[in-house]
């Protein structure tokens, strides 16, 4: 029970740490800021994705690298739904976000201009949803989940 209870607050820390390098790469943070942010601490940053940031022998700073290959569970949108995948790729990820937020803004506003860069991409083996028809489909059923992107539930079989 204790080692569960350990993998889970680990899960969760590693989560935070990930988000943090996020916001450095996205809103251009420093380290102690966005790791404020997230709720967490410098130092859990460091230790669970330190080979992701460089540091400034000058001052001392830390930023993020472009891009790191820690994995993460992600969700698609693909043509039949939502795919569980793993992927080891930080702009895979990203692309799998931004599609998430076209689509978001696509079905507020009906404006299909949002889905065309996304045309024919793929994260991993899925390509990415841009019918505007089967995504007003999946929408009016209730389907897309705008916040579904990070797999929460690690139970059973994992993608890869």
């Amino acid at each position: 029970m204790m080692q569960r209870k350990r993998r889970r607050s680990q899960s969760a820390a590693r989560g935070r740490a990930l988000a943090v390098l996020a916001r450095m790469r996205s809103r251009g943070e420093s380290l102690s800021e966005a790791a404020r942010n997230e709720k967490t601490t410098a130092r859990t940053v460091r230790r669970h994705v330190g080979s992701a940031m460089i540091r400034d022998p000058r001052t001392g700073h830390f930023a993020a690298k472009s891009g790191d290959t820690f994995r993460r569970d992600i969700n698609v949108l693909g043509y039949d739904g939502y795919v569980p995948l793993s992927v080891r790729s930080s702009k895979q990820a990203q692309l799998a976000s931004e599609h998430l937020i076209a689509t978001g803004r696509f079905i507020r506003t009906g404006d299909t201009e949002w889905l065309k860069p996304f045309i024919g991409k793929r994260v991993g083996r899925v390509e990415l949803l841009t019918d505007p028809d089967r995504l007003r489909e999946f929408a009016d059923a209730g389907l897309v989940k705008l916040d579904a992107l990070y797999r929460q539930n690690h139970g059973g079989r994992r993608e890869k």
